[in-house]
């Protein structure tokens, strides 16, 4: 063959019937593809016209002599490897299945030709294309017995010849692998382990003039030049060398010790695609970063496909992470932003900010449906334009109320006075803006949380969904490509996101047609619980116990069933423990414990619970004006009520004309954050440890808090033990005070630390 570096590579695959041969020439093939480097898969006898009719007599013809076999095998051969040379000399690599040494074993060990003239006749054939690379694939036939029997390929000639011709076979292999010291594979292992064990020899014969030249982004690192991080000891062990252990001390934290963090010296990417050869390699990470990942800064996407591929599965996108803002999203989008549970969000808050500024072009921040026609469009901005001009005057006449009002001293009127009363206003004030007011949603989110999220948004019905969603993914690209690569792929995102518009539309159907649509929804408890398990709180005992007995949960059961009162309340309680704050939260057990409810509140305090992470079952209702508002104490106070309720009225106004013309969804975005509406979510017992303390603290939207307070009060009375543990439950603090106190700490903060910058 010739020294041409970029002439193609001829890489064969041997070993007897069911071995798996054509299974690995095409991961190989693909594995080689994510490189860039061209190959053909081929196979002996075949790839050439000729070979291939007379593969089909020889593989299903009669029986005849091995004589016979030797000369048409080669005769084919011949054929096929004036294809592989073409193939060759325009630098494609050749993968074959078979080559000469399948005659050499077949008819010369197995039929028992003599073995010099088979290997003579076999040279005349070959001339000098001969392979760069032959592995040979091992395996017991017996072991390989059932494969051949799922083939259903009952007429192959050579598949139907004994299991000691086989053997025979097997027995050539091994002896020319000794000879010609060729690699041999187990073919036993696992698909995906014998595939890697033919890539690692493989990988060491492309050379480098290939591989720039296929990948001319790739640049030769210190590790491929003059360096060496690693090397092998005399048992085949890799120790880091001194130049080794320099560079990790850039990247990890601790070069020694078994716990290390990594550095921002290497990409987030890198890292995760080290961490996923974790499964395949039983080096020390930090001997893998070394070993494969060096000098790869900047062409980290090429290596975590070629990783992806070749070791990764779901989980892999796990491993990395990246932030997301949307800028503008209606409050409609920022719950669909926030409907999965695997990510971490921010918002901002209608509680500290004034939403009457009006953006470049002099408009008042919120979102017009892009479906509209032109007539609803004019009228839809001229109704919200009336909302935001009335929200302006509310707010800003509920500051001056609330600050005209305090009790504060004059020379206690500092910058936390006014944060807080400023708080109080816009808590008060919040429920006038539309669903449709803009705001920013931060997301920190895995590869996979951020491609579920964006096929869940490509899966809806609105526009402003569908839009986010196909935005996102191509930003998120440009950062992690690798992991969303299969985002809107038709077998995958696109089929999962198919799966999802079409079962929404077809139970939406079915709900139209059997179920009743009242125009005036039934009103309800504000929390309505209706469901709940255990029914006895003492049956989260055994589990309690669990973790510190040897004993199954149903003989747990059956030996605390007999236990006095006495005893089981002691176990209860000490499992709670001795609470300092509410922070410290009990065990595990708590989660067998849940409660459902069936909430009505407005969607302003719909947007800060929804927010909790750790629920089930969480979903909600299409919002409508008709379940009615309530008029908040303060601005009754404030003898701001008609103005208030004007804008209610606009409200229901454009939603009732949106309705009217076929927007049906869109009309979602007429209605106001006061504007009542009806969600359900259950949760665990220990949630609710959380969400309950959290939510009642003085400092909290008081529409929230009052809600969350009778949540806990129907609990109490179902699960007394349960919910007296939940101590640090507010119910007298002054919420004024608090949020001041509150506002007056941040403040403190704020200047020790520019006191200590200074």
């Amino acid at each position: 063959m010739s020294d041409n570096a970029l002439r193609g590579k001829y890489i064969v695959l041997e070993g007897g019937e069911g071995v798996g041969k054509s299974t690995q020439i095409d991961m190989l093939s693909k594995a080689l593809s994510i490189l860039n480097i061209p190959n053909v898969v081929m196979r002996e006898p075949g790839s050439a016209p000729f070979a291939v009719e007379l593969r089909k007599i020889l593989k299903t013809g009669p029986k005849r002599s091995s004589t016979a076999n030797l000369f048409a095998f080669n005769a084919a051969r011949a054929e096929s490897l004036l294809e592989i040379s073409k193939h060759l000399d325009q630098g494609t690599w050749v993968l074959s299945d078979r080559s000469y040494l399948s005659t050499i074993a077949y008819q010369g060990h197995a039929e028992g030709l003599p073995l010099g003239e088979v290997r003579q006749i076999c040279e005349l054939a070959v001339k000098d294309t001969h392979p760069d690379l032959t592995l040979i694939l091992d395996a017991d036939p017996k072991e390989l017995a059932d494969r051949l029997r799922d083939r259903d390929n009952h007429d192959d000639y050579f598949e139907s010849l004994g299991l000691d011709f086989h053997r025979k076979v097997r027995s050539g292999y091994i002896t020319e692998a000794s000879r010609l010291e060729l690699p041999i594979v187990n073919a036993l292992n696992n698909t995906q382990q014998v595939h890697e064990d033919i890539w690692k020899h493989v990988f060491k014969i492309i050379p480098k003039s290939t591989l720039m030249a296929h990948n001319p982004d790739i640049k030769p690192s210190k590790k491929d030049s003059d360096v060496n991080y690693v090397i092998k000891d005399e048992n085949g062990n890799f120790q880091i060398t001194p130049e080794g252990h320099q560079y990790l001390e850039k990247v990890v934290t601790n070069t020694s010790d078994n716990v290390y963090a990594f550095t921002d010296e290497l990409s987030n990417v890198t890292v995760a695609a080290a961490m996923a050869r974790l499964s395949r390699r039983q080096d020390d990470m930090r001997v893998t970063i070394l070993d494969e990942f060096v000098g790869r800064k900047g062409k980290d996407e090429d290596l975590l496909k070629r990783v992806i591929t070749a070791y990764g599965d779901d989980s892999v996108q796990q491993l990395t992470g990246i932030h997301v803002v949307v800028e503008s999203a209606s409050n409609l989008l920022t719950k669909k932003l926030e409907w999965g549970r695997l990510a971490a969000y921010l918002e901002q808050s209608t509680r500290y900010i004034y939403f009457d500024q009006k953006d470049e072009r002099g408009n008042f921040k919120y979102y017009t449906p892009v479906n509209l026609d032109a007539k609803l469009a004019k009228e839809y901005e001229a109704k919200m334009n009336k909302i935001f001009e009335k929200y302006s005057i509310i707010v800003h006449k509920l500051t001056e109320f609330v600050r005209s009002s305090s009790d504060v001293p004059q020379d206690e009127r500092d910058m936390a006075w006014k944060g807080a009363t400023k708080a109080q206003a816009c808590d008060a004030a919040r429920g006038l803006l539309p669903v449709a007011t803009k705001s920013t949603v931060g997301i920190f989110a895995s590869g996979q949380a951020i491609e579920s999220l964006i096929m869940h948004l490509q899966s809806e019905k609105l526009d402003e969904f569908k839009i986010t969603g196909d935005k996102i993914l191509t930003e998120a690209r440009k950062v992690v490509p690798s992991f969303l690569e299969r985002a809107d792929k038709p077998d995958r995102g696109g089929a999962m996101i198919a799966y999802k518009a079409e079962t929404f539309a077809k139970v939406r159907k079915l709900s139209r047609e059997y179920l009743p649509q009242s125009l005036s929804p039934s009103p309800t408890q504000d929390a309505l619980l209706i469901n709940y398990t255990p029914r006895n709180e003492l049956e989260l005992i055994p589990y309690m116990l669990y973790e510190h007995s040897n004993l199954s949960i149903p003989e747990l059961e059956h030996e605390i069933s007999n236990w006095p009162y006495e005893r089981k309340l002691k176990v209860f309680k000490t499992y709670i423990g001795e609470r300092l704050n509410r922070r410290h939260k009990p065990g595990r057990a708590f989660e067998q414990a849940h409660y459902s409810w069936d909430l009505v509140c407005d969607y302003g305090i719909f947007r800060d619970l929804q927010r909790h992470r750790m629920v089930d079952d969480l979903a909600w209702q299409e919002l409508t004006p008709r379940y009615g508002y309530d008029i908040p104490k303060l601005i009754e106070d404030a003898n701001l009520s008609e103005l208030f309720e004007d804008c209610f009225d606009i409200s229901y106004q454009l939603y009732s004309q949106m309705q009217e013309a076929g927007y049906e969804l869109e009309a979602q975005y007429a209605t106001l954050l006061g504007h009542r509406m009806r969600w359900k979510v259950t949760y665990n017992a220990r949630e609710a440890f959380h969400l309950h303390e959290l939510r009642t603290a003085p400092q909290g939207h008081p529409g929230y808090r009052k809600l969350v307070k009778t949540m806990h009060d129907k609990i109490a009375e179902i699960h007394p033990l349960t919910a007296s543990g939940m101590k640090f439950i507010n119910k007298d603090e002054d919420p004024k005070l608090t949020r001041l106190a509150a506002e007056r700490y941040s403040q403190f903060k704020l200047k020790e630390l520019d006191r200590k910058t200074k």
